[in-house]
């Protein structure tokens, strides 16, 4: 049992949680969904750590038998975490190694790219419902994460961020990643006058790009727009949120390239 913050055990996910993104090589998942998808996806599990209040964890399926299981008191984990941040089950596991432009390629599916959309819960559920409507990959730009296993978005994304590639690119980066490749960009964004619907006539594999609500597209991503579109939406309604948004625009490829 920890309980004190102060038990070595404590001590190195303390350690985990002071390290910068960018720098970690070990991360926090937390909750049991999140660390089931992650096992499934191939991540091994350094340790688990359940709180004292909860029965027996059962380890999900795939995971070593070897894996530590540690009870944790309430207070130890309020003391790392924070009343409001503490999970009752968590693990710590080596984090994977980044997702790069060209692991896109590797897969079939549009690729999902939001430029200056920083809030973690909207890149977690733009992550999801890109692995649920087949897409390749999600691309983010400018969203001032230090790393995608940033523990909020892997929380926002129910551990589908381990499921597919999501990737942290810059605006040249990937004007020249699609350029190289010939891959037609398309924009979402309430002045298109093309209808959303439109999209599923481009027969090839696109990138699909959302903007934030509030700035929408920047001008040199939206310069590499072969096609806009816009949702046919109430004008009471000023926009869709960008996850809404781009799970529309998945919904209507997948069921284009089914026509």
């Amino acid at each position: 049992m920890i309980t004190s913050a102060h038990h070595p055990l404590a001590r190195r996910v303390a350690e985990v949680l002071r390290t910068p993104p960018a720098d970690q090589r070990t991360i926090v998942i937390d909750d049991v969904e999140n660390i089931a998808q992650a096992v499934a996806c191939g991540i091994r599990l350094d340790a688990v750590y359940v709180a004292d209040t909860l029965g027996d964890v059962v380890l999900p399926p795939g995971a070593s038998r070897a894996t530590p299981v540690h009870r944790i008191s309430a207070r130890a984990s309020t003391a790392l975490f924070g009343v409001d941040k503490r999970a009752r089950v968590f693990a710590l596991a080596p984090r994977p190694a980044p997702a790069t432009l060209e692991d896109l390629l590797h897969r079939d599916g549009d690729v999902v790219v939001l430029d200056g959309v920083r809030l973690a819960g909207n890149i977690g559920a733009v992550t999801r419902s890109a692995c649920a409507l087949g897409a390749a990959g999600v691309v983010l730009l400018d969203s001032r994460l230090a790393s995608t296993m940033d523990r909020r978005l892997i929380r926002a994304s129910r551990g589908l961020v381990f499921a597919l590639p999501v990737v942290l690119s810059t605006r040249e980066d990937l004007a020249a990643f699609v350029r190289r490749h010939g891959i037609p960009v398309v924009g979402l964004g309430a002045g298109a006058s093309a209808p959303l619907r439109a999209i599923g006539a481009v027969r090839e594999r696109v990138a699909i790009v959302a903007g934030s609500e509030r700035a929408g597209l920047s001008a040199e991503v939206g310069s590499l727009a072969a096609h806009n579109y816009a949702i046919p939406m109430d004008p009471r309604v000023e926009s869709f949120n960008v996850s809404v948004a781009t799970a529309i625009a998945l919904y209507e490829r997948r069921c284009g390239n089914r026509r």
